[in-house]
């Protein structure tokens, strides 16, 4: 399997003499219920799996142990965004640290895809089209609508109105550019002067708002944004000039070993395989257009067959 560095070389050297001025911490929440069964969860507000809970103490305990002293930590409106930062700042002793929870840091919207399996979609379409709608920078899945049986729950839900934006004008579908424009303004106007002022901030987030703020920060091309992948509970520390351009290659906190095995959890999520027992009904909750689940089970498949050779987010400099 094929890892991809965010820091090439050459950039690593130019970097090489730029003083550190800031430092921010960016992670993806714990796993999630939903994410282990492998379904497109986005808005739907799913608590964190048993496993995502360990992840949340495992990552406080290692920043406390590192000596990190967090001042705010940002989360989006989600409960598993939320709960993975209160987990956190229990296990480092640092309850009183202030949570601002913004909806800006929501996971991108995936529109009529929510609640399906990803590896039955892989199944009906391809993993290649299930990646693209995964990971692709500019494209948007179908917008869900009143007839999708998860609509009313979220936009009914009375967190959002605690938005800048009235419920109508929320999204409906989303691709990571739209993440990255909706969050921009956020970091910019929010996040960045905290940073400014010589706070410790720590981003509790989801994996595609995570990936467009990476996006913005390291530079990264809108093909190559296809081609990165962020494990759950892993803290990524980054450290930035004063003009906040990165100073070194960011590094994923953590054992290197169950990270990466972690990456390739994430990477496995696209392919076709065997629903899970919990999702076998999923397939007859909704149906529209060539959306629909995969009707039965199919014989398991080799992974090294089967398997999308991608590029990772790793500890290194490099490419």
């Amino acid at each position: 399997m094929m890892f991809f560095h965010l820091c090439v070389q050459a950039a690593a050297a130019r970097q090489s003499f730029r003083m550190s001025k800031y430092k921010v911490f960016v992670m993806r929440h714990g796993e999630g219920a939903w994410t282990k069964e492998n379904r497109f969860c986005s808005w739907v507000d799913q608590r964190l799996s048993e496993d995502g809970v360990k992840e949340a103490l495992a990552c406080g305990h290692l920043l406390k142990e590192a000596g990190y002293q967090l001042d705010v930590v940002f989360t989006s409106l989600l409960s598993r965004s939320i709960h993975t930062a209160w987990l956190l700042l229990e296990a480092m002793g640092q309850e009183w640290v202030p949570v601002v929870r913004t909806w800006r840091l929501n996971e991108r919207h995936y529109g009529a895809l929510i609640g399906l399996n990803r590896a039955e979609m892989a199944l009906n379409h391809g993993e290649e089209q299930v990646k693209q709608w995964r990971r692709s920078y500019d494209l948007t899945p179908p917008p869900i609508d009143e007839s999708h049986p998860y609509f009313l729950e979220i936009y009914n839900d009375r967190r959002y109105s605690t938005c800048d934006l009235s419920i109508e004008f929320l999204p409906k579908s989303e691709s990571l550019k739209d993440v990255l424009e909706r969050l921009q303004p956020y970091w910019d106007g929010t996040i960045v002067p905290e940073i400014k002022r010589g706070k410790l901030v720590l981003i509790s987030g989801h994996g595609n708002s995570c990936r467009a703020l990476l996006k913005h920060l390291e530079g990264i091309s809108d093909a190559d944004i296809v081609n990165v992948t962020l494990p759950t509970g892993t803290p990524i520390l980054i450290e930035l000039d004063e003009n906040f351009r990165p100073t070194k290659p960011m590094q994923l906190l953590g054992d290197q070993k169950a990270i990466q095995a972690a990456i390739r959890k994430v990477e496995d999520q696209d392919q076709p395989g065997c629903q899970t027992p919990s999702i076998r009904n999923i397939k007859t909750m909704w149906e529209k257009g060539n959306i629909v689940g995969a009707t039965e089970c199919p014989k398991a498949m080799n992974k090294e067959t089967v398997g999308v050779k991608s590029k990772s987010v790793t500890n290194g400099v490099g490419c």
